[in-house]
């Protein structure tokens, strides 16, 4: 049965050795599918049963739960991004753009940690290092985008247009998370921190967990934009926001489709910056504090937020690909790009899954809670003692 092992094996072309690792990948992620949903399902009985019979254990077991969400989720992104990588490097991709993308997460990631650290150490300096750190990476992608270059075939259709609806739609992403940011709350710096790396890593995880690819990009995921989200509604639209311009660019690094400066903006920080609108309807006096409302309101706008900046690029840059007649790009667009809603559907049934439980709620609402913070609080009350 060991006779043929000293037979010469013939080597695979660098062609065969992408498309092999490309359905390495594919099976990979289908995979990770019924990983995950069993993952899932275990969780939610296993939470059920320790509610109902361990009632005074369920903080324990939810911080059990959390760690193993995060060390699943960084596991599959560990494996399937190095996958990724290496196909990439096969078909000569890893390019000065795709470094410039990974020093800005890296710059990114940094400044995440020196923030953590000054919150930590130095909480009076935390507002001027917050704010440098934000306009450095403001500068750097500035920087960087002036640096891609523009495909040809991929130039612009009405470039003055363009540009004015894309400023545009960041200004509206900006006056709507400043403007409806109402309910802070009292959760400590190093919290919202530490809850952004734990969302952002799962809403990347899940990112891989597919249920179809669309073949000129896009894809239908395992409830991927739910945790940023969820994040922007339980810390503020003005955090979810930056969250979101944050996994953006994890995006970029996992898949780059990148053929014009403007429109990498549109495709990636800014569609998924706009996820963070999600918090925007917390706390408004007309929902009388419905917080499933709240939240699926929220969703929706987040997702037409999204939805809009892939409409623009697919409008005005990849006119190209159409299959529509002449004329009719900007309907291809919004037929194409409408798989977000697709997503959103998903999202929606999960996240009113989770919000229709009352102690899912407290839960929720315990994480960033408003109203007077716990050190003053005790203030208070030692001087009230004394």
């Amino acid at each position: 049965m060991f006779s043929n092992w000293d037979e010469e094996v013939t080597a695979l072309t660098s062609d065969q050795k992408i498309e092999a690792l490309k359905r390495v990948i594919e099976s990979v992620q289908s995979f990770a599918l019924w990983v995950t949903v069993a993952l899932a399902v275990v969780l939610v009985v296993a939470g059920l049963v320790v509610k109902f019979r361990f009632p005074e254990k369920m903080r324990a077991f939810a911080l059990i739960a959390v760690g193993i969400v995060l060390g699943y989720a960084l596991t599959l992104i560990s494996v399937i991004l190095y996958m990724q990588i290496t196909r990439m490097a096969w078909k000569n991709e890893i390019d000065t753009n795709f470094w410039l993308l990974v020093g800005l997460f890296g710059y990114a990631l940094v400044a995440v940690i020196a923030n953590l650290f000054v919150a930590l150490f130095a909480k009076k300096a935390l507002k001027a290092v917050f704010w440098t750190s934000l306009a450095l990476f403001a500068g750097y992608l500035v920087a960087i985008l002036c640096v891609f270059p523009t495909y040809e075939g991929y130039e612009p259709q009405n470039n003055a247009l363009y540009i004015v609806l894309t400023v545009a739609l960041v200004a509206v992403i900006a006056v709507l998370s400043l403007l409806f940011d109402r309910k802070k709350g009292t959760a400590a710096q190093t919290k919202q921190l530490a809850y952004a790396g734990i969302c952002i890593a799962t809403a990347f995880a899940l990112s891989y967990v597919k249920f179809f690819s669309l073949p000129m990009g896009g894809s239908v995921t395992l409830v991927s934009m739910l945790p940023i989200m969820l994040y922007a509604y339980m810390f503020g639209a003005k955090k979810g926001v930056i969250a979101g311009v944050i996994y953006g660019i994890l995006q970029c690094i996992q898949s780059p489709q990148i053929y014009e400066p403007v429109q990498v903006l549109l495709d990636y920080p800014i569609a998924f910056g706009a996820l963070g609108l999600a918090g925007i309807f917390k706390g408004m006096k007309g929902l009388k504090g419905n917080m499933l409302l709240e939240f699926l309101l929220g969703m929706v706008v987040a997702c037409l937020g999204r939805y809009f900046a892939h409409v623009l690029s697919g409008y005005f840059v990849f006119y190209s690909w159409s299959t529509f007649e002449q004329g009719k790009e900007l309907l291809y667009s919004l037929a194409y790009n409408a798989f977000i809603f697709v997503d959103l559907a998903l999202d929606v049934i999960v996240g009113a899954a989770l919000l229709s439980s009352k102690t899912m709620q407290r839960q929720i609402a315990s994480v960033n809670p408003t109203g007077q913070p716990a050190e003053k609080t005790d203030k208070t009350t030692d001087g009230e003692n004394a």
